[in-house]
């Protein structure tokens, strides 16, 4: 069995938070644009730092704004996925897995914030850094790599002797690298190779050597892998030992390194709150990235379908099913506050897809959405609706209908030929064209029932005045979906969205003679909210 649209899997990411390998794909316009200025940014930083050392440091500050569900952590994993094209390194770090924000929490959360084989590589150009001194004639070097009179006896070269070291085969001096450590590096410096050597790094107490620390890491990056940092920082607030630390990586200007911190609005408010020396030092940043609009209709369509097209490696996600599934997230987006953010709809449209697939499903239509619905969001119902409508007819008729002045005129007829059936009014002949129905109501007057919807425009209001004036009815109820001038002793009935929805379902169910007994209570309750009976 295959995924709708021809896929050979679900090209959804099923976690609810973004991994990895679910960023390398980025759709929709803002994210498009942010990514473009991240890029930039660490483009201008590569070309400043080229060819120097990086020691007073070159340093940028990006911040990333917006509410949760926006796709700023998939923006920022989608970045780091993006190092190896960019001459750059990143390290991501949610600040909300951390408990407590202790230095020591956050340095180690940073350090395994970095994919595993960037210390890796760190080692192994450490380690023949090593080697070339030694083959220069460095004795400390030697001694650091622990090559000795009898390696050079049985005929081991230095070389060979570092790759032992490198493969794990043999091991280093720590006592003897630190004796040639001290005359090259820094203190920090010193204690960062040791550890990257050993593989076990040293904890860290207090924000001074945390800072020394991050400023060795971007130091040693830039000077023996020629690549710049980000440091991405997530879930950004108030947290005093949070912004503490923050405030301690911007005074320090880490050399060769972006500073990428994302938040919330709220967060952001309350960083101005807790610090506001820190908040300007962020007002000030070089990039100030705000994904408003991120989470639009539009943009949450050009993501989804981003997806397909990704995974569709035969090109048969045709122009027009892209437009189907855009509208149909579009649907959702308008009449569901639960799908205005891209998590959520991503979440739905994974349910989905693997419900298409269960079913065999060409495509994700509405009967897979709402099923999908019903198991992820059991309690949802479509506000308003008096017909209790199912979610997947919802979809059809919105997406399919609009507000069709002929449909509603046609539905409104149906429901006044079934309050008659009922029992409730008494349907008469109709003598005035601009009148959709007349009928005497169970009080005796006469109604005259006109619809004014927006599609084939509006209707003379002077002869929709002239009615309710004269003696052809005793009383006009106006059914509109339009800001109208009432006329003089008429009734007007504003129709929203889901009134037209459930006119439209009702006259579908009546016309396919589906209506069933539980209808009834319905029906009637929609024809008294419209003034019918």
């Amino acid at each position: 069995m295959t995924y709708p649209y021809h896929l050979d899997f679900n090209p959804y990411p099923s976690s609810p938070t973004p991994t990895e390998k679910d960023a390398k794909i980025l759709g929709g316009k803002r994210h498009k644009e942010a990514k473009a200025a991240i890029l930039e940014c660490i483009k201008e930083l590569n070309r400043k730092v080229e060819g120097k050392t990086a020691e007073n440091g070159d340093f940028r500050v990006i911040s990333v704004v917006q509410d949760v569900g926006s796709g700023k952590t998939h923006l920022a994993l989608h970045i780091k996925s993006l190092k190896g094209r960019h001459n750059v390194e990143c390290s991501y770090v949610d600040l909300s897995t951390i408990s407590p924000k202790s230095v020591t929490g956050i340095y180690d959360a940073m350090l395994k914030g970095f994919d595993n084989e960037f210390f890796v590589q760190l080692r192994t150009k450490f380690l023949n850094y090593l080697r070339e001194n030694a083959e220069q004639g460095d004795n400390s070097a030697r001694k650091a790599l622990d090559y000795t009179f009898v390696n050079k006896l049985t005929g081991m070269t230095i070389k060979e002797k570092t790759e032992d070291i490198i493969s794990g085969k043999q091991s280093v001096s720590l006592e003897n690298l630190t004796a040639f450590l001290v005359h090259k590096f820094n203190y920090h410096e010193s204690i960062l190779i040791k550890n990257i050597i050993s593989n076990s790094f040293d904890e860290v107490k207090n924000l001074e050597t945390l800072i020394g620390m991050l400023s060795s890491i971007s130091k040693l990056t830039h000077r023996f892998l020629g690549k710049v940092l980000v440091f991405e920082i997530d879930e950004l607030d108030g947290n005093k030992d949070s912004v503490e630390f923050i405030k301690g990586v911007i005074n320090a200007h880490l050399p060769a390194s972006v500073l990428l911190l994302i938040s919330t609005p709220s967060g952001y408010l309350e960083i101005q709150n807790t610090n506001p020396s820190v908040f300007d030092r962020l007002e000030k940043a070089n990039y100030k990235i705000d994904l408003a609009g991120s989470n639009s209709k539009d943009e949450l369509a050009e993501i989804v379908t981003e997806y397909i097209k990704h995974a569709d490696k035969n090109n048969k996600f045709n122009p027009e099913e892209q437009q189907e599934l855009g509208e149909k997230i579009q649907v959702l987006y308008d009449e569901f506050t639960e799908f205005r953010n891209v998590r959520s709809v991503i979440n739905i449209l994974y349910q989905a897809m693997e419900k298409a697939m269960q079913s065999d499903s060409k495509k994700i239509d509405e009967a897979v959405i709402d099923e999908a619905i019903r198991q992820s969001y059991p309690g949802l119902r479509v506000r308003g609706s008096i017909m209790n409508i199912p979610i997947s007819d919802f979809l059809t008729i919105r997406r399919n209908t609009g507000n069709n002045e002929k449909e509603i005129k046609n539905a409104v007829k149906s429901l006044t030929v079934f309050a008659q059936e009922m029992g409730a009014i008494q349907k008469l002949e109709k003598q005035n064209l601009l009148l959709d129905a007349v009928y005497q109501d169970n009080f005796g007057s006469k109604v005259g029932l006109a619809v004014i919807a927006d599609e084939l425009g509006i209707p003379d209001l002077e002869q929709i005045s002239d009615i309710s004036k004269s003696a052809v009815v005793d009383k006009l109820v106006i059914l509109t979906n339009r800001k109208i001038q009432t006329p003089y002793n008429a009734t007007v009935v504003n129709m929203d969205k889901s009134k037209v929805v459930d006119l439209i379902y009702f006259n579908n169910k009546y016309n396919s003679k589906k209506i069933t007994e539980e209808d009834n209570e319905r029906i009637d309750l929609l024809a008294k909210t419209l003034s019918i009976i």
